[in-house]
C-alpha cells in the first residue's frame, strides 16, 4: 500500500477487490481530538483527494 494517510483505507479495499478477495465493512468511529493538534496535513488531504481518481486511471496495473 502506497498511501501514507487516510487514503490507505480506500487503496486497501481497491487492491483486495482487484485480486478477487471478499471485502466486508466493519464500522469504525473516528472521535474528535480532545487535546493536542491534528496530524492532518495538506499533503494527506491532497493524497486522499487524488488517490481515488488515480487508482481508477491506472486501472488494473496494480493487479
Amino acid at each position: 500500500v502506497g498511501a501514507l494517510g487516510y487514503a490507505f483505507q480506500v487503496e486497501t479495499t481497491y487492491r483486495t477487490t482487484l485480486i478477487g478477495a471478499r471485502t466486508v465493512e466493519i464500522p469504525i468511529v473516528f472521535h474528535d481530538r480532545r487535546v493536542g493538534e491534528s496530524k492532518m496535513s495538506r499533503a494527506i488531504v491532497a493524497e486522499a483527494a487524488l488517490k481515488v481518481p488515480l487508482m481508477r486511471l491506472r486501472g488494473r496495473r496494480w493487479s
